[in-house]
């Protein structure tokens, strides 16, 4: 019954270690939609010059007429909103400042987390438009700027009254495939940026609330001031969109249309400093044109601050424009992403379908090694990019379409000023490992690379929730004592910020587990407390030795996986010492560690101690060890001396334990008792050791003619009396009278004279026969052995109660997000 239990309590830890792993799909996961072959490609240690610092929310721009890429503002590892502008050259990969004319040194006031986008219009603006961000006072700006690429200055736009509110943390911008458009009545090309969403000082607005921006006039140095701009909102029909912090975002085209593409994010209707906990995986497509929007089927896992990069490419495409989702960051105590992020992943989305096909791109090897470990971007919030329709960089300019990705912040908090290249090679792809005109060969990377060795991986399954929170929309709402400037948080409890690889969370409770059925069966193998050992194998030994050695060593492997693979999951913005360690910085893991050390450690040695103290030391002694440990010579004859000498004798040993009340056996029909009555005498009696076990038979002339062949209830002999009849009445009368006084005829029995009555109790020790057993009883272990059991079951329950409540921890969380999925999978369907 206690075996049966202890191994349904086994099988039942291993259950809830192995349940929260199983993947639950959310959405339909596309594996066949048309991709061109991606390759990241780092082009940070291609570049020289005065670069910027590491930044976040910069803002980005790219004129391909003077080569140059455009990096403004954006915030610095110190928390600094920056007022600088650098210049890359992509045809000498060289950073610069720029040199506007004598007069024209205006610059926008420092801001980060704008909108931008590129301005063309015949030969009266090639610029970089900026619109709104947040200042370096922490307010929301509504100002508009932009950058002549060719005179390298910055000019303010003249924006007619009335418009959105200031806004920072808004999606949008401008698709630059899209021609400048002539506008009866004005002079000038007009081209239109969009914005939706946003933040301003306490309010977030939704994704609904969608603003044009209309651009008009001259970029000249020689007429400032002569560039203007007017708002106009778009109608939105659809309601119920909601407002989102740290989203991602992009402006693509589809025919006539404008489509905005809002990815991610948290939900909350007033401003907050999100973390990735609160990312929830809802993707809204907005249609400019028709007034309506469309919620995409969710399936990568949710990212806080992502960067949306348009697919340019003409050839690897659909009839329907996609968009690229990559980078931010993930939460991985809420979600898992099957290590995509890790690997570059691009998840694409189909503007037509809504559909989201994840794709494991190719890396980069370097240009000096083919074939080479490749690289890629690592996981950060904060990067800004843009797509071209050529190559960016490369001797091939035409056979492919680049991306370009800076800065950012990494999930360890550290700042970045990386510059990392997303490359579509011009051609099409419906499925993994599918080769095309230049895959044959070495995967080679750097700015030259042409596609050598690069194919698409599809991933077929989507990202898998692990929490409630990841599925629950967490609300932001003031208090009602509030004054609006910070919200009230309605969510579950915040998980721990330091999560460690699934590998430790099975090996440490199968290692636990197993120790229960290893001692069960141990004890099976041991031998019941009136049985005599057989010298037979036991099964059920070699089964506990086996678990046992089994639980160790998964118990090892389980400790030391805990120390290899223990991560931060919650992120912040404040930059991380890259000497800190993860070590030991959770209650969880200081007990693990403590009852680890003693269980796993201390607890074996003490045991192999124990056991060496209680290991017999020698051989036999000449003096036979009888039932009370108490020796006894047997020698009377030289006959029976050499008898013994002939036959060897399987004298039984029982181990004297310290309260053992023994009961003298007596072994030979002599008088004398085995008491402490009669000191031991020098000259051994008569015994026969090797007779065989026979009948005996009483003959006409024996004197056991007259005895009684039922055995006598009254002892006959001192050896027959017990311990307490012995000392029952010591003061009253002397031991040896009363000792003696017991010894009388039997009750009943008329003595018969010249006879002597035998008793045939006292010649058993004449007749013993193989069968005899030595008289033992249950007796406790000693005072060490207990200690050491209470230990074992201590150690083993307070093991048993960490692992325990570690498995409830996710177990709970698992079977919310089940059913969090299940309701958001209902409500996020696709809607046109």
């Amino acid at each position: 019954m206690v075996w049966s239990l202890r191994l349904c309590i086994s099988w039942t830890l291993l259950a809830l270690i192995l349940r929260p792993t199983t993947i639950t799909h959310a959405q339909q996961i596309s594996t066949n939609t048309p991709v061109p072959p991606l390759q990241w490609i780092n082009l940070t240690n291609h570049l020289s010059g005065e670069s910027p610092p590491p930044l976040k929310d910069a803002s980005i721009g790219y004129d391909d007429t003077t080569r140059t890429i455009i990096i403004f503002g954006g915030v610095s590892a110190q928390g600094i909103r920056q007022q600088s502008t650098y210049l890359l050259n992509l045809n000498s990969l060289t950073w610069s400042q720029p040199s506007p004319p004598t007069g024209n040194t205006q610059a926008p006031p420092a801001r980060s987390a704008a909108i931008s986008g590129y301005d063309l219009a015949a030969s009266y603006r090639e610029g970089h438009i900026v619109i709104g961000g947040i200042g370096a006072d922490g307010s929301a700006l509504s100002d508009v700027w932009e950058f002549d690429f060719v005179n390298q200055f910055w000019q303010e736009v003249q924006v007619s009254p009335g418009g959105p509110s200031p806004r920072y943390g808004a999606v949008g911008g401008r698709d630059r495939r899209v021609l400048a458009a002539s506008v009866p009545n004005l002079s000038w090309p007009n081209t239109s940026f969009y914005l939706a969403g946003g933040i301003d000082a306490s309010t977030v607005s939704p994704l609904s609330d969608v603003w044009r921006l209309d651009v008009t006039g001259t970029l000249s140095s020689n007429n400032l001031n002569d560039i203007f701009a007017s708002w106009d909102q778009v109608d939105i029909s659809t309601t119920g969109i909601p407002s989102k912090v740290g989203a991602a975002g992009a402006v693509i085209s589809q025919g006539a249309y404008q489509m905005l593409a809002a990815v991610d994010g948290c939900s909350s209707s007033v401003a907050f400093t999100p973390n990735s906990s609160c990312a929830q995986p809802d993707s809204y497509i907005i249609n400019t044109g028709a007034g309506t929007v469309a919620s995409a089927s969710p399936c990568p896992a949710p990212r806080l601050d992502g960067t949306v990069l348009p697919n340019f490419n003409p050839v690897g495409t659909s009839s329907t424009p996609q968009v690229f989702l990559v980078l931010g960051l993930v939460n991985y105590t809420l979600w898992n992403d099957q290590g995509g992020l890790e690997k570059g992943e691009v998840d694409v989305l189909d503007i037509g379908t809504g559909e989201w096909a994840r794709i494991l791109p190719a890396g980069d090897p370097g240009s000096s090694n083919p074939g080479g470990t490749p690289a890629y971007p690592s996981a950060r919030q904060g990067a800004v990019g843009l797509t071209f329709t050529e190559a960016l960089v490369g001797n091939s300019r035409g056979n492919a379409t680049d991306s370009i990705v800076f800065g950012g912040v990494d999930a360890e908090g550290n700042y970045l000023s990386e510059v990392w290249i997303l490359r579509a090679y011009n051609a099409q792809l419906t499925q993994s490992n599918q080769s095309w005109t230049n895959y044959d060969g070495q995967l080679v990377g750097g700015p030259d690379a042409t596609g050598q060795g690069v194919t698409d991986q599809y991933m077929t399954v989507c990202a898998s929730a692990l929490s409630p929170k990841a599925t629950q929309t967490t609300a932001f709402e003031p208090s009602a004592t509030s004054t609006g400037a910070s919200p009230t948080v309605t969510s579950s409890p915040t998980p721990s910020p330091y999560d460690t690889s699934v590998t430790h969370k099975a090996l440490s409770p199968i290692s636990v587990a197993l120790v229960m059925p290893a001692v069960i069966f141990s004890r099976l193998a041991w031998p019941a407390v009136s049985a005599q050992t057989t010298g037979v194998f036991s099964p059920f030994l070699l089964l506990s030795v086996v678990l046992g050695l089994g639980a160790y060593a998964l118990g090892i492997a389980g400790l030391a996986t805990s120390f290899t693979t223990i991560h931060t999951t919650v992120i912040s913005v404040v930059k991380r010492s890259s000497t800190s360690s993860n070590i030991l910085k959770t209650a969880h893991g200081r007990a693990g560690l403590a009852l680890f050390v003693v269980f796993y450690g201390l607890l074996p040695l003490l045991f192999a101690f124990s056991f060496c103290i209680r290991r017999p030391s020698g051989a036999p002694s000449q003096h036979e060890v009888n039932g009370n440990g108490e020796a006894r010579h047997r020698a009377n004859s030289s006959v029976a001396a050499e008898k013994e000498g002939l036959f060897a004798r399987v004298v039984a040993r029982l181990a004297p334990r310290p309260s053992s009340t023994g009961v003298g056996v007596r072994r030979s029909s002599e008088s004398t008792p085995d008491t402490a009555l009669s000191p031991p005498s020098s000259n051994r009696s008569f015994e026969v050791t090797n007779r065989p076990a026979r009948t005996r038979r009483a003959s006409g002339n024996s004197l056991a003619a007259f005895s009684d062949p039922r055995s006598s209830g009254t002892p006959r002999n001192l050896s027959d009396l017990s311990w307490w009849e012995r000392r029952r009445s010591l003061n009253t009368v002397g031991e040896l009278d009363y000792a003696l006084g017991q010894l009388g005829p039997r009750n009943g029995d008329p003595s018969t004279p010249a006879t002597t009555v035998m008793d045939m109790t006292s010649t058993n020790g004449l007749m013993t026969g193989p069968g005899a057993q030595p008289r033992t009883a249950p007796e406790m272990p000693n005072t060490f052995d207990s200690c050491l059991h209470i230990l074992f079951h201590l150690l083993l329950l307070g093991l048993c109660i960490l692992i325990l409540v570690a498995l409830w921890y996710r177990i709970t969380r698992l079977v919310w997000a089940s059913e969090g999925i299940s309701t958001h999978s209902d409500a996020g369907s696709l809607t046109w």
